[in-house]
């Protein structure tokens, strides 16, 4: 099975048939300055992640290979003028693309801790605490399993057992899990991925296949010239965090007009909500208006970093859905959100 972040694709089902491919990754290269390109046909399926300058890793399946590497690259360009694969790319932030590319590349460090003696919840807190990079495997008894994925002590996401190798990034897929865990019961075994410049033997990976020697993080292809573009630039950056900040705050508008038992207004309660946070966040400050939201448009004037933002109006919104009842059908009407934003939502871990 291949997993790879896939909920916003840049481009999808086009027909290998009719592609340049050379051309497409030098395209989406400058373009997007990291991504992943997936090739899909009834009898294989295939990925090459690239950054600016290379093709960093790739890995091919069909019922008699599975093969990764520069020998996976070389067999997916001679499969794909040959066969009519449809073709899809997928953005992945930069400085997660290793993570991504060397998944398949992990060493297990913990194996079959049984949910008779782990409990899963805190084996995620004891990663996190860790600053574990890579995933958790749940084998569940009588039930679907599963894997979370920590990036640095963070979990980015998760990936149901049935093999169509999407990413969850839901706070309910992991609550599931952990729910499940302690009514099934299970083992776990916990993997560590490593990035570009710590290379190991590869060993079994998501799905139990054995992979062939390409070191994880080597550079396999180079296939343009020095230079190129920048990724997104800080004001393209500013203005994506504000809309998706501004669109969160509509939704919960939205459920909060809706509930007949709330009596206050909506931008009353968020201005209470702010007012509480002021200590922590000054810039929530009413006041001093340097975040604002009105009429269903965000203003922002300070000068916080967006990180410390989005945690603020997380916080907020969080807090104040919870207190109302509202945190299940919120999270339900954030489903376009989360796919709408989703570089943003794992660039800053967002959990709603």
């Amino acid at each position: 099975m291949i997993i790879i972040p896939r909920e916003k694709p840049v481009v999808q089902d086009l027909n290998s048939y009719y592609l340049d491919i050379d051309k497409l990754f030098e395209h989406y290269q400058g373009e997007l300055g990291a991504g992943v390109v997936y090739f899909k046909s009834p009898v294989a399926e295939a990925v090459v992640f690239f950054d600016e300058q290379n093709l960093v890793n790739g890995y091919f399946e069909n019922r008699k290979h599975h093969l990764n590497g520069q020998e996976a690259i070389d067999r997916i360009l001679q499969k794909a003028a040959q066969n009519n694969f449809t073709v899809s790319v997928y953005r992945i932030q930069p400085e997660r693309l290793y993570f991504w590319a060397n998944l398949p590349n992990s060493k297990t460090i913990y194996q079959d801790l049984t949910s008779e003696f782990t409990d899963l919840e805190g084996l995620i807190k004891k990663m996190e605490g860790e600053q574990l990079t890579g995933y958790i495997d749940v084998e569940l008894s009588n039930s679907e399993g599963g894997l979370l994925f920590i990036y640095k002590g963070q979990v980015i996401g998760g990936s149901s057992a049935d093999g169509a190798g999407s990413v969850d990034r839901s706070q309910e897929y992991r609550d599931d899990l952990i729910r499940r865990s302690k009514e099934y019961g299970g083992k776990f075994n916990v993997s560590q991925v490593f990035l570009e410049a710590e290379a190991q033997e590869p060993e079994e990976g998501p799905g139990g296949k054995k992979k062939a020697s390409a070191e994880p993080g080597a550079k396999v292809k180079s296939t343009r010239k020095s230079g190129g573009r920048s990724s997104e630039k800080d004001a393209v950056s500013r203005r994506r965090v504000l809309e998706m900040l501004q669109t969160l705050l509509a939704a919960l508008e939205s459920q909060v007009r809706a509930s007949r038992r709330i009596k206050s207004d909506f931008e009353t309660l968020l201005n209470k909500k702010f007012v509480e946070k002021i200590d922590k966040y000054e810039f929530l400050d009413p006041f001093a208006a340097e975040f604002k939201y009105s009429a269903g448009q965000v203003r922002f004037t300070g000068n916080a970093r967006l990180s410390e933002l989005v945690a603020a109006i997380e916080e907020c919104v969080y807090e104040l859905a919870e207190a109302n009842g509202l945190l299940r059908p919120l999270r339900r009407q954030l489903d376009s959100w989360r796919t709408e934003y989703v570089d943003e939502i794992d660039r800053f871990g967002v959990r709603l």
